[in-house]
């Protein structure tokens, strides 16, 4: 496989390790939002929680096919991330300077590993 054509794949892995670390967070999101309802709302959202969280476990299986676990699978600690930013957007959670210093961390860690998987040298 020409250089090109490998650097394609893992940048498809790296995207659809995105998508599956924004899924589970929504789902996420669903089941809390659940967790306060009651009744039929409760279920539905508990549904819609476990359809968002399966199909991100759907896309992170299919991103394990274009790329290496050891640089993808931390990539769904960006999950963490969104999950901080939709808990102050939706659930007026505070976002205290451990959980910005935190989530920089992350986001910089993934951001290391994506420079790793597409070959670029630091």
């Amino acid at each position: 496989m020409d250089e090109k054509k490998k650097q394609q794949k893992i940048s498809l892995g790296i995207v659809l390790i995105l998508i599956a670390a924004a899924l589970s967070s929504f789902g996420q999101l669903a089941w809390k939002f659940g967790a306060e309802g009651t009744g039929t709302q409760a279920i539905i959202l508990y549904i819609v929680g476990f359809l968002a969280a399966g199909a991100g476990m759907f896309f992170m299986m299919a991103a394990f096919r274009y790329g290496e676990v050891s640089i993808l699978q931390p990539m769904m600690s960006l999950g963490f991330a969104l999950s901080i930013l939709l808990g102050a957007l939706f659930l007026n959670e505070m976002i205290t300077w451990y959980k910005l210093i935190g989530t920089g961390l992350i986001i910089v860690g993934s951001i290391v590993l994506g420079v790793e998987g597409n070959g670029e040298a630091l």
